[in-house]
């Protein structure tokens, strides 16, 4: 029986990806993924859903991880000569009711010196820090293309 739970440990784990409830402020997230690293380098991305089923907005002040130094969000726009820029954002505030998403292609996150490669496969904690949420902590699949088209 214990080696039964053992084993399913991981296999949870990566469903919790999908959708994940915080109690404090109800906050659920879904559809998140990371994308893989490509050969040595030091940063990737990541995008997801964040759905706030609470009455009172809340906002998403910073995200953690133990898989790089350093999470940013970043703003997409296309600027002059039709050139797609980046840049850092502050939080994001979500809605009471509402959901905000980090899109492939528009506003994601960027991990930037990461600890060792992200591999297709595997799982990355994420731990998102809210206002009033407090921190959620979600098990984020790591793939090379998004899976939720």
């Amino acid at each position: 029986m214990r080696s039964l739970f053992i084993f399913l440990i991981p296999l949870l784990a990566l469903g919790i990806g999908q959708v994940t409830k915080s109690f404090a402020a109800e906050i659920e997230i879904s559809k998140a993924w990371l994308r893989a690293s490509i050969g040595q380098s030091s940063v990737t991305a990541g995008y997801f859903t964040m759905q706030n089923i609470s009455d009172q907005d809340d906002r998403l002040l910073s995200i953690q991880t133990f898989a790089a130094a350093k999470v940013e969000f970043h703003m997409t726009r296309i600027g002059e000569g039709g050139i797609m820029r980046m840049r850092p954002m502050g939080g994001l505030t979500i809605l009471a009711g509402e959901s905000a998403s980090f899109l492939a292609g528009r506003d994601h996150i960027m991990l930037t010196g990461l600890t060792a490669p992200i591999k297709a496969g595997n799982s990355i904690e994420l731990i998102l820090t809210f206002e009033h949420a407090g921190n959620v902590r979600v098990a984020v699949p790591v793939a090379r293309r998004n899976p939720f088209p």
